[in-house]
């Protein structure tokens, strides 16, 4: 779901103030005014601070901030010395891969290379003995020269016992590997049993192509264990023998548990010796296991306890519910933690702290060995968690794949007991009757609206006093602390005069100490004021004038949850979704006058030079404002097309409308889970749409491709926008098929001929 950013309304202004008095109009003659050409009313009575309901007890802090670690994965410490080891590499999903070694001082300056690899390194696990004999394991990911292919495999490495403690590269010794091709999983830990546990994916990109999952003759998709100090005359290791599946025929001997997507980020509870392990999702839910002998998990006839694809044939044992579950509201990729026995939380004692690379939220679940007693919020941020680790002293550190390591200290963030309940207190409106908005918000339209079930959208930019936003010719803008973006939904409700609509939804998505939050109100029957929604959301169904007066239907509306709102608005899109160049480079009307929606925000000194290596709250002064200027004309700048306007190239206007509507879930790491990337700007052939065979259901459809060129029958894409309920595009908050949309998507995949029906080379997700 997305809930921002698409406008229709019409601005007069007198020649001492703005009085923006907004009407539903549509999206083609829409006609905002400005408050002068020489610049904007500040906007000083903002409200929108603090929380309806109490945060979460802890917030990020950053650690080793004078030390470059560029992409980190892990973290450890190196036994019998001060130091930590930090997994990290450069590009893309492969090599080269290093561990660096840092001082526990923080504030040093600088890193040491410990060991490099030619492969990407995953996990780092010490023997047990390692006082005695100085094995380090390395999981990594690379090319296997022996196979030819690229593998997952275990590593291991001796380390010397006396200063400098340093790692013996010509020590590499290959303990085991597999072939891979995605979700490799890789991490490892010893048990209390001291046998050496690695995780594996189910080697494939996506639903599981290969049917890892369920076979135990393959090692992907599986937890193994092995045993490292009694190796046999054929490999360096052995088999424990209470392995599980040891006496199943054409079975892995390896296999100690199956049925996982990508568990990513194993550990062991230092007390009780559970196996935890957070496994990344697909479509709808992320899951944490306690593995235990044997289980089964259930991918990929499951993802997490719900069906996935029912038909595919099961394993030999019973599929287990996980142990915790996440739908994408709130997680999009999980990444297991670490068992918490540190001295400073008491809080968090003996809990699994745990998180999600995507959303950026922490979690603490207590286990008491058979289910979680305790379960809660730690804290939420905008970190690509990709990792945690315990130091010397017991502390946890998070790993953020996109600047480096962090702890978790106490937040001072305020609840806000006075937080606006209520639309007319956010200090956003002055007539909230007359949704009259305060004179230094700013209105403005976009090119292709998000399809929301025929609601009429009114939108605002509200910038607290003279703050400015960070430019970009490509991606949404980046905006500052503060800023509040308004979007009301109306309808044209059953009983009301002809032509008119009712107010039934404002949305604000408001950006706190770093963080973005949605929230939305419900206007009430009397049109006075709007109440702020609980945090869980709600349905309410109205009816709703179909066409003209005599003819009326039933619409259900959701008000979204505030997890529901970070869906779309994640990390990936960067957060606020129709403020683009994209978006906004149109034409507008200003008292009377056509004008570059974009000049006219160059007019009020909206932007700023966008610096990607500058923190996104710095405050810019008056002059960095001025000095602004558009890279290039508004002519010559990206736009993308109305879907609406037949006079306009027709492709043009389909990857518009699923830029709008699809592109900020089908990304990397968006959540989509497929191998699509429908962004306005992307190569057709580079979409991975063209004559693909899809990777989920197929839906009963002969032959189906995501768009078979010329023959709408049997495109998925069309499918999906056009039913509603299982597999519907969008996924959340739709209740109503956009026909027009519908018949656009059709048109097109009519006109396509069949000889663009090559299948492109998809970009990886």
């Amino acid at each position: 779901m997305s809930i921002f950013f698409h406008i229709d309304l019409r601005t007069l202004i007198t020649s001492l103030m703005l009085v923006v008095l907004a009407e539903r109009v549509s999206a083609s003659d829409a006609k905002p005014v400005a408050t002068s050409n020489s610049g904007r009313t500040l906007w000083t009575e903002s409200r929108v601070v603090g929380f309806p309901n109490p945060p979460p007890a802890f917030q990020k802090l950053r650690a080793f901030s004078n030390v470059d670690l560029p992409q980190p994965l892990s973290v450890a410490t190196l036994p019998g010395t001060d130091d930590l080891l930090v997994t990290v590499h450069r590009g893309g999903y492969g090599g080269p891969g290093r561990l660096l070694r840092i001082s526990r001082d923080e504030s040093q300056s600088s890193a040491t290379e410990f060991l490099h690899l030619s492969e990407i390194i995953y996990g780092i696990a010490f023997h047990p003995d390692f006082a005695t004999n100085g094995y380090m394991y390395i999981g990594c990911n690379g090319r296997s020269e022996a196979l030819e292919k690229t593998v997952t495999r275990v590593l291991r490495f001796h380390v010397s016992r006396t200063a400098p403690f340093e790692c013996n590269k010509e020590s590499q010794t290959l303990i085991i590997e597999w072939l891979s091709g995605g979700h490799n999983g890789g991490d490892l830990v010893f048990g209390h049993d001291g046998m050496l546990y690695v995780s594996a994916g189910d080697g494939t990109s996506d639903s599981d192509a290969k049917l890892a999952g369920q076979d135990l003759s393959t090692i992907p998709g599986s937890m193994i264990r092995i045993d490292v100090d009694h190796p046999t005359g054929e490999t360096p290791y052995s088999i424990p023998p209470d392995n599980p599946f040891l006496h199943v025929k054409d079975a892995c001997p390896e296999i100690w548990a199956y049925g996982l997507r990508n568990p990513w980020r194993i550990c062991v509870d230092a007390k009780t010796g559970d196996l935890w392990a957070g496994n990344n999702g697909q479509d709808l839910w992320e899951t944490a296991h306690v593995i235990h002998r044997g289980e089964n998990y259930g991918w990929s006839i499951t993802e997490g306890s719900h069906p996935f694809q029912v038909n595919r044939k099961q394993g030999p044992t019973p599929i287990v519910a996980p142990t915790i579950e996440h739908p994408h509201s709130e997680a999009r990729s999980l990444t297991g933690g670490q068992v918490y026995y540190g001295s400073k939380y008491p809080a968090l004692q003996g809990h699994y702290i745990y998180g999600d690379y995507s959303t950026g939220m922490i979690w603490a679940a207590k286990y008491d060995g058979a289910k979680v007693t305790s379960h809660f919020l730690v804290a939420r941020t905008s970190l690509q968690i990709s990792g945690f680790g315990i130091d010397h002293d017991g502390e946890l550190l998070i790993v953020d794949y996109g600047t480096g390591l962090y702890r978790l200290v106490p937040n001072d963030q305020d609840q806000g007991t006075d937080f606006p309940r209520l639309l007319s207190q956010t200090g956003i409106y002055e007539s909230v009757q007359e949704h009259t908005v305060k004179s230094g918000l700013i209105p403005y339209q976009v090119n292709a609206p998000l399809w929301s079930d025929g609601a009429t959208k009114e939108r605002f930019i509200g910038l607290t006093g003279d703050a400015t936003i960070g430019f970009k010719r490509g991606g949404s803008w980046d905006f500052p602390n503060g800023t509040v973006l308004v979007k009301t939904f109306s309808l044209p409700l059953a009983g009301q005069p002809q032509d008119s609509v009712t107010r039934i939804e404002t949305r604000l998505m408001t950006r706190q100490n770093g963080e973005w939050f949605g929230y939305s109100y419900e206007w009430n029957e009397d049109q006075t004021d709007a109440v702020l929604v609980e945090a869980a959301g709600k349905h309410v169904d109205f009816t709703v004038s179909d066409g003209d007066a005599s003819a009326t239907r039933k619409q259900s509306w959701y008000y979204p949850s505030r997890s529901d709102c970070m869906v779309c608005h994640s990390r990936a899109a960067n957060y606020v979704l129709g403020l683009s160049t994209l978006q906004t480079n149109r034409d507008i009307h200003i008292g009377g006058e056509k004008k570059s929606q974009l000049d006219y925000f160059q007019s009020l000194s909206l932007f700023h030079s966008f610096d990607a290596n500058a923190k996104a709250d710095k405050a810019q002064d008056a002059k960095v404002a001025d000095e602004f200027s558009l890279p290039a004309p508004q002519s010559e700048l990206p736009r993308m097309s109305n879907p609406e306007d037949n006079t306009l190239l027709l492709e043009a206007r389909v990857r518009s409308y699923l830029d709008s509507n699809c592109a900020h879930c089908h990304v990397n790491a968006g959540g989509g889970n497929s191998r699509l990337v429908l962004s306005f700007d992307t190569p057709l052939e580079k979409t991975g749409l063209l004559n693909e065979s899809p990777q989920h259901d197929a839906f009963g459809i002969a032959d189906a491709r995501l768009v078979a060129p010329g023959h709408s029958e049997r495109s998925l894409l069309l499918h999906r926008l056009q039913h509603r309920g299982r597999g519907q595009m969008p996924p959340l908050s739709s209740s109503l098929v956009d026909q027009k949309a519908v018949n656009l998507v059709k048109d097109w995949i009519q006109s396509l001929p069949e000889s663009a029906a090559v299948a492109a080379e998809a970009p990886t997700p």
